[in-house]
Order: structure tokens, then sequence, then C-alpha cells
């Protein structure tokens, strides 16, 4: 890890006690954002069962790894790079099929912070959402759920995905009108 950081990140003193074996300061860190990589991981998988056990290998590659952090972007950008791959990585090794929520609550499967109200319509439109979702293509559904769910600026996402900026807003744009039409359809 380069002490100079080139972005500003509060952070950088986590990763750097991460580094020098401090258990605590590797718990603080995992307590921050801990429900951000839980919720990435549930929108990209769509399988609750796998949430924490997925989390959980992510946070020891964190612990692992953290010396190869380079500080040339954010921890979180870091951080959500190792999600995102992890996940992608877990669905061509596993091709789950998306559980609907209705059935995920049945079972009480789903993390509390996920759960909606009982509304019955709300949790329609949820699933159709979700589906629409999980039908775009990878690229835009990464984009799109960095963008939407987890509040990246594209920058982040750019860093993340490893990809210009211009190519994120491509990717939003296009996931956005796909999600818009794909909705409309479903709806009917």
């Amino acid at each position: 890890m380069k002490n100079s950081a080139k972005v500003k990140d509060p952070d950088l003193e986590f990763v750097h006690g991460i580094v020098q074996g401090d258990e605590m300061a590797f718990e603080q860190l995992m307590q921050k954002y801990q429900q951000a990589v839980f919720n990435t991981i549930y929108r990209y998988i769509g399988s609750s069962d796998d949430v924490e056990d997925i989390a959980q290998e992510i946070f020891v590659k964190v612990w692992k790894n953290a010396k190869k952090f380079k500080a040339k972007s954010k921890f979180s950008t870091w951080l959500y790079r190792i999600t995102v791959n992890h996940c992608l990585d877990y669905r061509s090794k596993h091709r789950h099929n998306p559980v609907s929520l209705d059935e995920m609550t049945a079972h009480g499967k789903v993390p509390e912070s996920l759960q909606i109200s009982e509304n019955h319509d709300q949790k329609r439109k949820v699933a159709l959402v979700r589906k629409a979702l999980s039908e775009l293509p990878e690229r835009q559904r990464i984009a799109l759920v960095l963008a939407q769910y987890e509040g990246l600026l594209y920058k982040e996402i750019a860093d993340t995905m490893k990809i210009s900026v211009s190519s994120v807003e491509s990717l939003i744009f296009r996931a956005r009108r796909a999600l818009r039409t794909r909705l409309t359809e479903l709806m009917k």
C-alpha cells in the first residue's frame, strides 16, 4: 500500500491497520461496508441463501489482499471491484435462477434490511423490477446496480468496472431504456 494516496480516503487508516494485522481495524471496516456488500451481492446474485457466505469470502479476500491496495482509488471502489468480480465468478460457476421475493419472505430468508412491507402491490412491483433487472446483460446490470442501489458516482463505477466514464454512462442509459421497456411488457 502506498503511503501517499492520490484520493483522499477516510478508510486508509483502517486499511493500514489491516496490513499491520489489526483485527479491530478490519472489524470496523467490515461493519462499515457489510450492508453495502450484502445488498450488492443480493441484488446481483438474487439468492439470499448465499449472501452471507459470499460476503464472508469477499471480506476474507480484503483481509488477505489489503497490502495490494494501492490507494489509486477509494477503498470503497476497490471493495466494490472485489465484490462485483466475486459475484461474476459465483454466477458463472453456479448459474442460480433468481428466487422470487415472495418465496424468500415466506421462508424467512430475506435479510432484515432487505425486507419490504407486506403490501402485496409493492411486493409485485419489486418482483417485476428484480425480474427485469436479472434479464439485463451483465455489464448493464452491474453498472445500474452500482449507480441506483449503491449510489456510486459514475467515476467510481468506471474505476470499479475498469472502463471509461462515458462507457458507464452508455451502459446505464441502455440499461434504463431496456428496463423501462421490459417493465412495460411485464406490467401488461
